[in-house]
């Protein structure tokens, strides 16, 4: 801590008075002012941290606990990139006296991989860049100041990372609701490769790289919001999806029916309306949820507007006329009626145009229940909104500009933008991957992540947290802060 204040006294306070008077002198140079203060506090704060870090392995050395199994080997340099820039460090390294295992227990208390070169920070940073933008500006910002990672670096840990699904969460009291609303759209994506580079056929000049991206989220309805109370919000939304590909479509709806279950009174829904586009892959989440179906506005209006325009001869004015009276006829159910003007209409046109008619017509029958509840409008049936979720929540990152992917890095990352569109901890997300990573073997192996210190610390506070409050509150800081870093040593060591 002296040397961190010292630093600053000598470097950091002369070179914001250099730069003030520089300002002072010609003002319109603002902006470059304030980046250098900018560059001078965040050299401060990765003096102060190498500070921090020093005087924690200093207090390692001197531990009596440690003593008992451990003693000192050697000091090497550590540099880790963090959020605030890199930093190099001395740090001691142990040799257990039963074992003959050496360790940096400094890197352990800190929950840092053996040989890490990015803190868990960076990582976060990294990964909730890449859910908004490219992977290159994604190591640019990953960091502050100079520092930079490369973009495959991004990209590797993109690929890395598993995301726990909604439907693990708990909660304390269950939500009650009389309908619940599940919502499902695709996204199309172009692939690079599909399981190795080189592996992407042509055929007629077309090359066969096309994959969906799904997406599914389930609300409650909508609630108004904006000052104006004109905006309309979707009320406590969650989204699901990724490439989930053949079997594992089946995965994707069960993990949909599990956050249900845990989510809500599923007694007090009164029915689950699903509403869609009704395509294939769709069809198991109505039948697994037990849901009904409605067909999306966007598709009934498509489809209708299309069959009245391809009617031969007709005005502007009389295609509005015949439009109202399809979705009259829906309405009424008077299926009969329909097929009958579908089949007078096509053979007054040409092929091509009477073949269009037709797939709308058809489109129409196979989602018939789903149109009806639509154009009748039902109790509980509200407006659908997945085109505008599906360009939100995936098309602006994944198929919004020319870009290709591998299926890995498509499934990865769609995984990360919904984990973060879900409100995801990006810091929680990457220490999470180190509790499911390969358990170590022999008693000193064990790995410390700073959530098992943290749980000792909470099973030990009825013994031990009464005695640390009263010292904090008699001492200093710096002492006390001294003792609450032996406490933890004591846990590892």
């Amino acid at each position: 801590m002296k040397n961190s204040i010292q630093y600053f006294t000598e470097n950091g306070i002369p070179e914001l008075e250099k730069i003030k008077m520089n300002f002072m002198e010609n003002p319109a140079v603002f902006d470059k002012c304030v980046e250098e203060v900018w560059k001078v506090f965040l050299q401060t704060a990765c003096c102060f941290i190498c500070g921090w870090l020093e005087e924690c392995n200093a207090l390692l050395e001197d531990s009596l606990k440690r003593r008992l199994h451990w003693q000192v080997k050697d000091r090497r340099q550590k540099n880790i990139l963090t959020p605030v820039g890199s930093i190099t460090f001395t740090r001691t390294r142990f040799i257990n006296k039963e074992t003959g295992e050496t360790a940096y227990l400094l890197d352990r208390m800190l929950g840092w991989e053996p040989h890490a070169r990015t803190s868990d920070g960076v990582k976060a940073g990294m990964l909730e860049a890449a859910a908004q933008g490219s992977y290159e500006k994604a190591g640019g910002c990953a960091c502050q100041g100079d520092d930079c990672v490369s973009r495959q670096t991004v990209m590797r840990q993109v690929h890395s990372m598993e995301t726990p699904p909604k439907s693990r969460e708990e909660v304390s009291e269950k939500r009650k609701v009389k309908y619940l609303y599940v919502e499902a759209d695709e996204d199309h994506i172009a692939l690079q490769y599909k399981e190795k580079k080189g592996d992407v056929k042509r055929y007629k000049g077309h090359a066969d790289n096309g994959q969906i991206v799904k997406l599914v989220y389930v609300h409650e309805g909508y609630t108004d919001s904006g000052e104006d109370k004109k905006r309309k919000e979707l009320k406590n939304v969650v989204y699901f999806g990724g490439l989930y590909r053949g079997k594992d479509n089946e995965k994707l709806w069960k993990e949909v029916k599990e956050y249900i279950e845990k989510q809500y009174e599923t007694e007090a829904v009164e029915k689950i309306y699903f509403q869609s586009d009704g395509g294939g892959w769709m069809k198991k989440g109505i039948e697994v949820l037990g849901a009904e179906f409605v067909l999306d506005e966007f598709h009934i209006q498509k489809y209708i507007r299309r069959m009245a325009r391809l009617a031969d001869g007709s005005t502007e004015e009389e295609k509005e006329e015949i439009e109202k009276k399809l979705q009259e006829w829906i309405e009424k159910g008077n299926r009969k009626k329909l097929e009958e003007w579908t089949a007078q209409a096509c053979a007054a046109l040409k092929e091509k145009d009477g073949k269009k008619l037709m797939e709308s017509w058809n489109y129409i029958k196979n989602n018939w229940k789903g149109v009806r509840k639509r154009i009748k409008k039902e109790e509980g049936v509200m407006g659908s909104s997945t085109e505008g979720h599906i360009s939100h929540v995936l098309s602006a990152r994944m198929s919004s500009r020319p870009m290709g992917w591998c299926r890995q890095g498509a499934d990865s990352l769609a995984h990360i933008r919904i984990y973060w569109k879900n409100d995801g901890d990006m810091l929680e997300l990457v220490k999470q991957q180190k509790e499911k990573g390969p358990e170590r073997t022999g008693e000193g192996e064990k790995y410390f992540s700073a959530g098992e210190i943290l749980s000792w610390e909470k099973k030990h506070s009825k013994t031990n947290g009464k005695y640390i409050e009263a010292l904090q509150a008699s001492i200093s800081r710096q002492i006390s802060g001294k003792i609450l870093f032996n406490h933890v040593i004591a846990s590892v060591c």
